[in-house]
């Protein structure tokens, strides 16, 4: 007995710009532009009461400075009254921001700490 072959579907003929009145459509993909965030600077304000020993090891603990770096950037607060510890995405900078006030406060530290767009 011969195989039958199944029936193969009907062909859609051609579309012409005639025939239904709008012819083809194409899609162009578009380029995805996707910005960087925005970046905040993670700022330390000057106080009369902060030891500056504490501030240094803020610096080095949660900013990952080095004792020189540490150092300088808690003589430009102390002259200066503020200093910048870092540029971070917002999210980041603010959980640094939450970290250093809750160390200075576990501590009885008045040391401020706050987030500025840079």
């Amino acid at each position: 007995m011969p195989e039958e072959t199944p029936p193969s579907p009907p062909t859609q003929p051609p579309v012409t710009p005639d025939q239904d009145g709008g012819g083809s459509v194409v899609a162009e993909r578009k380029a995805a532009r996707v910005k960087p965030p925005s970046l905040y600077q993670v700022v330390l304000l000057n106080d009369d009461y902060t030891p500056m020993e504490f501030v240094v090891m803020v610096l080095q603990h949660y900013f990952q400075r080095d004792a020189d770096t540490a150092t300088h950037i808690m003589l430009k607060i102390h002259h200066e009254g503020r200093g910048i510890c870092g540029v971070y995405p917002k999210d980041v900078a603010a959980t640094k921001v939450e970290l250093v006030l809750t160390a200075a406060r576990r501590e009885g530290h008045p040391l401020q700490c706050i987030m500025e767009a840079a």
